[in-house]
């Protein structure tokens, strides 16, 4: 390719701008009427109303840029057909007839092409092209630079002339640039390499970062050596914002020349925070003979990336599918015109924004979060296109560790402010989600944009302290005490979750049964049982978990120790037949979170061989499940529930009544399943 050294001078520039065929109507992108020629001579205009915000490659887009004759292969002019409007830019209406016929026997959908007529020096409109922001008043923006190429005037025209003829407001930021040297990250973060300081070094640093932000909204600038020393020095050849808070960086095998700088330059970006508030996830692709792998066009929900017909081609598109999950990644040969190490795809296409775009602003939650407090999720919804949004179409979605997705309202709270509120979970959770709006111009975003797939993560910070346990042990039981009462009081620093009565007679299997919250800290059990002659000696203990995720657990009197009661027969052991209250006794875990405890259990109290019904009920009446079974034992017996309806579908979370029946005795408690 021809070289692209750079020569800072200035320019006087007269353009013939044009256009032949209609660009879809659009209030800043739709024609006015020409001029015949249009005079450009630079000179740095004011900045745009703040705040500014730069907008990001990934962001939607209406448009692509490309020249013609083609500096990319027809196949590819295809695919950008079928994901926006194309924009070609050709000098003369027998150029514009040859690209429409080259263009037609291709199979590219004439319906999404329009024709700019302007001169042009090359074909890498990525490096001349224009820069885009939104500025204070919700303005989509164009920033123009002094093109580093000061040998291609016409080029370094195209910027001025296509604000002037599609009505965009103009701004002239007095600096030499050049677009494969800036990369964004659509909230306030730029990166560049030195060039960005060696062709402007009449200004200072300070002066250069001062200008990125007042034009370009650009508080966050960074100013790299280029690690791959060539001659062009442009971020593009090595590196890529994939999101604002993915970095993808080029890798080598060590025997490279270039290798202790590409992994130092990795190294910087991962130690960098992102205007998400964490370090950057820093992506590598191979490219172990310098393909052009990170050269590659985000364009909506597809990413081109230019391939070589290597064995390394289809690990360098894996590598963006698993940095952006739910894309569609394409590999695209270069054709008669070759990708080089230097110059690819990204350099000779150019996405435009979609100025009617559905944006969401949102600092994410993230690290380590307290497990004491609510959760806020607050974002600024903006529809560019100032179509209403649907508020039923505005949510968190999230889900706790491996549950199902769940949904929080956002609720306006005022101008395009929103918010959603979740209540605090219990330590070590692993919460996901992203956030979700739709507006009646029918476009939808997420935040995310993978959503889903690769949502946004925060955790529970875990509890490392037990419940205490407070009780005071049983000394003596008769064989004709019935029931047998426990009681305790129980408290934590989070929550107590469930408290436990294990107990055995003599040697024989351990029984568990559950202790009911029946006031504050206080927890309370009734135990029946029919002593036998033989029985001789009664062991407990008590066992309380908290809300942890794994629970803490406490045991009373130890882990490894239980209380030994001695049972005291009367003199008529063989004809006391202790009566047995019928009732259901306990609800256990309750509140009952399927997502963690696969069954609750419901321990009542009934003779052997007592045909016993359990029954589910709605807050509406409405039966969910009926559980029946003939007791086992004379005393306490369980049945569990798997939280699945008579319809087959899971419990919704809510509130339930659990109705016990035998015969004509009925028992009733509250049942509150959670997410």
């Amino acid at each position: 390719m021809p070289s692209r050294k750079c020569v800072c001078i200035y320019l006087f520039v007269a353009v013939l701008l044009a256009v032949s065929s209609g660009l879809v109507a659009k209030q800043s992108l739709s024609a006015a009427s020409p001029s015949n020629s249009l005079i450009r001579a630079f000179s740095e205009t004011a900045p745009p109303t703040g705040p500014v915000r730069p907008v990001g490659e990934f962001e939607p887009a209406s448009h692509v840029l490309i020249r013609y004759p083609l500096g990319i292969p027809l196949s590819l002019v295809v695919h950008l057909s079928n994901t926006a409007q194309v924009i070609t830019i050709v000098n003369s209406q027998s150029v514009q007839n040859q690209a429409t016929s080259s263009f037609q026997s291709a199979g590219v959908n004439m319906a999404n092409v329009s024709f700019m007529t302007a001169p042009t020096d090359s074909y890498w409109t990525r490096d001349f092209g224009p820069w885009f922001v939104f500025d204070g008043s919700d303005q989509l923006g164009l920033v123009d630079f002094r093109y580093n190429r000061p040998t291609r005037p016409n080029d370094d025209a195209v910027p001025s002339a296509f604000a002037s003829y599609f009505n965009i407001d103009y701004y002239g930021m007095n600096l030499y640039q050049t677009g494969g040297n800036y990369m964004c990250d659509g909230i306030s973060t730029a990166a560049q390499t030195q060039i960005a300081y060696t062709e402007n070094s009449s200004q200072s640093a300070t002066q250069i970062s001062a200008k990125m932000q007042s034009y370009l909204g650009i508080s966050n600038f960074f100013v790299v050596q280029d690690p791959n020393n060539t001659y062009i020095d442009h971020i593009d050849c090595w590196g890529k914002f994939l999101a604002p808070d993915k970095v993808l960086i080029r890798s080598v095998p060590t025997s490279h020349s270039q290798y202790a700088e590409i992994e130092q330059t990795a190294a910087f970006f991962a130690s960098q925070t992102s205007a998400w508030g964490y370090p950057y996830r820093v992506y590598r692709v191979n490219t172990p003979q310098n393909q052009p792998y990170t050269n590659s066009l985000i364009l909506n929900n597809k990413v081109f990336v230019p391939t070589m017909s290597s064995t390394y081609d289809a690990a360098a598109l894996q590598a963006y599918r698993d940095a952006l999950p739910g894309y569609e990644v394409i590999g695209v040969t270069g054709g008669s015109a070759a990708w080089e190490s230097t110059d690819a795809l990204h350099c000779r296409t150019h996405e435009i924004p979609d100025q009617d775009m559905l944006h969401i602003s949102h600092s994410p939650l993230y690290g380590v979060q307290n497990p004491d407090n609510s959760y806020d999720f607050t974002a600024t919804i903006k529809a560019y296109s100032m179509a209403p949004v649907y508020s039923d179409s505005l949510f968190v979605s999230y889900k706790i560790n491996r549950g199902a997705w769940e949904r929080l309202p956002l609720i306006n709270i005022g101008s395009s402010l929103f918010t959603a509120v979740m209540p605090a979970q219990a330590p070590g959770d692993t919460i996901r989600y992203f956030i979700h709006a739709a507006d009646q111009s029918g476009r939808s975003i997420s935040h995310p944009y993978t959503a889903a797939l690769d949502p946004h993560v925060f955790y529970i910070a875990a509890d490392t302290i037990a419940p205490q346990i407070q009780h005071v042990p049983i000394t003596s039981i008769t064989n004709q005490e019935q029931p047998i009462v426990f009681s305790s009081i129980v408290t934590d620093n989070l929550a107590v979750t469930s408290v436990m009565l294990e107990c055995r007679i003599d040697n024989q299997p351990v029984m568990t049964y559950a202790l009911a919250n029946s006031l504050s800290d206080t927890w309370y059990c009734e135990y029946y049982t029919q002593f036998q002659s033989s029985d001789n000696v009664f062991s407990y203990r008590l066992v309380a978990a908290d809300n942890s995720n794994p629970a803490n657990i406490s045991y009373y009197p130890a882990a490894d120790s239980w209380i030994s009661v001695p049972i005291t027969h009367t003199a008529n052991d063989d004809e006391v037949i202790p009566s047995i209250v019928v009732a259901l006794k306990n609800i256990y875990p309750n509140p009952w979170k399927p997502v963690q405890v696969a069954q609750v259990k419901f321990d009542y109290s009934a003779p052997a061989g007592s045909a016993v019904t359990i029954s589910v009920y709605n807050v509406k009446g409405q039966k969910v499940t009926e559980l029946s079974q003939e007791s086992k034992f004379s005393g306490m017996n369980r049945m569990s529930w798997d939280g699945k309806c008579i319809s087959g579908n899971m419990a919704t979370p809510g509130l339930y009544i659990v109705r016990f029946k035998l015969n004509d005795t009925l028992s009733t408690q509250k049942l509150i399943i959670m997410n």
